[in-house]
């Protein structure tokens, strides 16, 4: 089977359903900061960053679970791995645009362990809230 005929039949690949979930997440990411930097000071918009990647790494992993149901054997760390993918995109693109945008970097290395954690663990409850959610609709 080519690749062409499992986009045609509707069967899709499940590493591109993890891309595309991971990728939902980091430009949910990067639209929320800089929407919030266009209101606020750029650098008072990094205190928001673990709240807004908290957010999108557990609905990555809510969308990862939603996508692939019962095609992933381990679920909890397919979202953990997404997760981390999400927030290491995520700080380097905006650590790259506002460093060519302000010439400086917006994150410190104490900022992105914080994310790293915030990332894991919100992606963590993400897979929990679907694993739950999907066994409570059947």
């Amino acid at each position: 089977m080519t690749i062409s005929e499992g986009f045609i039949k509707g069967k899709t690949h499940v590493l591109g359903k993890f891309a595309y979930a991971v990728l939902v997440g980091v430009f949910g990411s990067i639209i929320l900061v800089l929407f919030l930097s266009t209101l606020i000071n750029a650098f008072d918009a990094a205190k928001f960053v673990p709240w807004i990647m908290g957010f999108n790494t557990a609905t990555t992993g809510f969308s990862l679970l939603e996508k692939t149901r019962d095609r992933l054997k381990y679920k909890q760390v397919s979202s953990i791995v997404a997760g981390i993918v999400n927030v290491l995109l995520t700080c380097v693109i905006l650590s790259l645009f506002f460093f060519y945008l302000l010439g400086g970097y917006l994150f410190d290395a104490k900022d992105i362990v914080i994310f790293f954690i915030v990332g894991i663990v919100c992606s963590e409850f993400g897979a929990l809230l679907a694993i739950r959610y999907f066994k409570l609709k059947n």
